[in-house]
């Protein structure tokens, strides 16, 4: 399995009236396994991304 890096930006509660944005670093993995249906997939920080989301789970 080999990794890369990208950027995700996720819409977050406001504070103070103003918009929140979370901008993180996230890896993304790659299976090079024939036999392994997925090729790619990001890692998920618990609690605060899903899959294809774009804002967090308070928003």
């Amino acid at each position: 399995m080999q990794h890369s890096r990208s950027c995700r930006t996720l819409a977050d509660v406001a504070a103070g009236g103003r918009p929140v944005l979370i901008e993180l670093s996230v890896r993304r993995l790659f299976c090079d396994s024939p036999s392994y249906g997925r090729r790619t997939f990001a890692e998920q920080v618990e609690g605060l991304t899903a899959r294809y989301q774009r804002r967090s789970p308070l928003l």
